[in-house]
């Protein structure tokens, strides 16, 4: 049976967010390293470039979603999410990674093809999601059994954290798009010279596990402490 054809804007909007997604930590390493006098976690631009990358993977993952969740896709975030954590733990053992995008990204995959052709209960959950995620906090969800929820009266200390709201409103707006973008729409970013991108975008589990290791050990040995 021949394999089912992929459109090229998904691709394509999932490289842009790859392409930008190793900047961002290339030059948190060399903040890290003491090379650049910059905070990504508190500067405003920083803080809106992240807002960026994680809504483009966030939108094209809702985008992508089908009737039934993936079961291999699934078991690989969940031991991807695992090794994260594991390796935060080496690296960042003050900062762990709990709940991060890998960690989101999984749980949206159970949680979105649920919604899949009912665009108008995707748009109204999406934005109340969104709404909720970032105007309500509550003390009842610094509870540790609750943080990955969001709402939190204060930010985590942690060195990746994307809790289910607000950023699942992001997929379900994307689930939504699937019935409201024109299908001529899905063929934008098919010429050549973008090909580079969209393989990015076709790889971006790999790309995101495998980059910060090696920006980071190859960093560490320039600008050795």
């Amino acid at each position: 049976m021949p394999s089912k054809v992929r459109s090229p804007l998904p691709d394509l909007l999932r490289g842009i967010a790859v392409v930008l997604m190793v900047f961002f930590h290339f030059c948190f390493d060399l903040a890290y390293f003491g090379q650049l006098a910059v905070r990504t976690d508190t500067d405003p631009e920083w803080v809106a470039l992240r807002t960026l990358i994680v809504t483009l993977f966030a939108a094209v993952a809702g985008f992508s979603a089908g009737t039934q969740p993936s079961i291999r896709r699934q078991i690989k975030l969940l031991a991807c999410a695992g090794a994260a954590t594991l390796g935060s733990w080496f690296i960042f053992p003050h900062a762990i990674i709990w709940f991060g995008v890998l960690h989101f990204f999984f749980v949206a995959g159970l949680l979105a093809p649920f919604f899949v052709k009912k665009t108008g209960l995707s748009i109204a959950l999406g934005l109340a999601c969104i709404a909720l995620g970032n105007y309500l906090q509550a003390p009842l969800f610094n509870h540790p059994a609750l943080a990955w929820l969001g709402m939190m009266t204060y930010k985590p200390i942690t060195e990746d954290y994307v809790p289910l709201l607000p950023w699942f409103g992001v997929v379900l707006l994307g689930v939504a798009a699937q019935s409201l973008i024109p299908a001529n729409w899905l063929n934008t970013g098919a010429a050549k010279s973008l090909a580079p991108v969209r393989w990015l975008g076709r790889h971006s589990l790999l790309i995101y596990l495998l980059h910060q290791p090696v920006l980071f050990t190859i960093l560490g040995l320039v600008f050795k402490k």
